[in-house]
């Protein structure tokens, strides 16, 4: 079995999505998961959870099986706790028995770090620190600007490299021109001698949100178009005034009203730009201060299949709530995963690396 540490260098590089892509791809291994520091607390069946590792379990589709371990999969979530329950030995033993109890009889074993390559140092449960510990892997996500990657590759040519880490080498992720800084860039990291596993480009479809999701993150109550919760708002107006246009045949003077996929944002008092928002392509509406529009207006967005939600904050404040959100990566994202395993399988040599 192998055992790979993946980590990165920033938050949010995109790990786990990285790792939800390989094992969608590769049907012919089995795979097993552990995230020993979690950092996304969530409630579930009444314990606590790692989100990704929640998500890994369901998309491994052994839940009954892996969420026995569940105490295993995630130790913890706050340092002092962590540091009150273990010292350096009982985390060697923990990391032990994940590879032990959930690594075994598969083919490869995916353990997670927590948001950086430094998270859970003070624990010994920083990615260096854990796959010293396992014997194993590691692999660091890097992401960012062209800028931003040589800095974190040259960081890893200097000091990541450390004896005693089986070092595997670097994903980079989220490329806004992969032409580009294959051009630019990937004749320097050449001289870095660091081994590239693969080059993935920025996917916007990625970043995309369902509005069960947003009707989900929002606490919104859903007043019209249930049944189409599954779109997907790929563009965000604010209702104002000037976002108002009467006159279809102004809309392609003004680009932003013409795209598919729009989520206005407007309060519920605002029927001259909800009924305007019906007559477009909307994918839904998010009504704020908790204002509820005229029973004729839910109507017709039920007859036109667009969702309509009703928050209780202002549109100042919900609109920067959507802006702060993570595009979380959820099961039932199907088409999500599989652009995931498209570009691991198109952009990266995963599978020479498994063997």
């Amino acid at each position: 079995m192998k055992k790979i540490v993946v980590s990165s260098m920033r938050r949010n590089s995109g790990k786990t999505s990285i790792i939800a892509g390989i094992v969608s791809l590769m049907h012919d291994k089995k795979f097993a998961y552990a995230k020993p520091l979690g950092d996304r607390l969530i409630y579930r069946k009444k314990r606590s959870w790692d989100y990704d590792a929640s998500l890994m379990v369901n998309l491994l589709g052994r839940q009954g099986e892996m969420e026995s371990h569940c105490e295993k999969i995630t130790l913890g979530f706050d340092h002092s706790r962590l540091k009150y329950m273990y010292d350096k030995e009982g985390i060697e033993r923990a990391l032990a028995e994940i590879v032990t109890d959930i690594g075994a009889e598969n083919d490869e074993l995916f353990i997670e770090s927590g948001k950086d390559l430094t998270a859970g140092a003070y624990l010994n449960l920083d990615a260096v620190s854990m796959t010293k510990s396992i014997d194993g892997v590691l692999v660091i996500v890097v992401s960012g600007d062209d800028d931003c990657v040589l800095d974190d590759m040259r960081f890893i040519e200097k000091y990541v490299k450390l004896e005693g880490v089986h070092f595997g080498g670097v994903i980079i992720n989220k490329i806004s021109d992969i032409e580009e800084f294959e051009a630019s860039c990937t004749p320097v990291i050449r001289e870095m001698g660091l081994d590239v596993i693969g080059a993935i480009p920025y996917e916007e479809p990625l970043t995309y949100f369902p509005l069960d999701f947003l009707a989900d993150k929002l606490l919104a109550r859903v007043l019209a178009g249930e049944e189409h919760l599954k779109n997907i708002a790929r563009t965000i107006l604010i209702g104002t005034s000037a976002t108002f246009v009467a006159d279809k045949e102004q809309i392609p003077a003004r680009p932003e009203l013409s795209g598919t996929g729009q989520l206005m944002i407007t309060g519920g008092d605002r029927s001259d730009l909800i009924l305007a928002a019906l007559e477009r392509d909307t994918a839904g509406i998010i009504l704020t201060n908790d204002i509820v529009p005229h029973q004729n207006i839910i109507s017709r967005a039920n007859e036109r299949g667009i969702p309509v939600l009703l928050v209780g904050t202002d549109t100042f404040q919900t609109a920067r709530t959507i802006d702060d959100m993570e595009p979380l990566l959820r099961k039932q994202d199907t088409g999500k995963i599989s652009l995931l395993s498209q570009l691991i399988e198109k952009h990266t040599n995963m599978a020479e690396f498994l063997k």
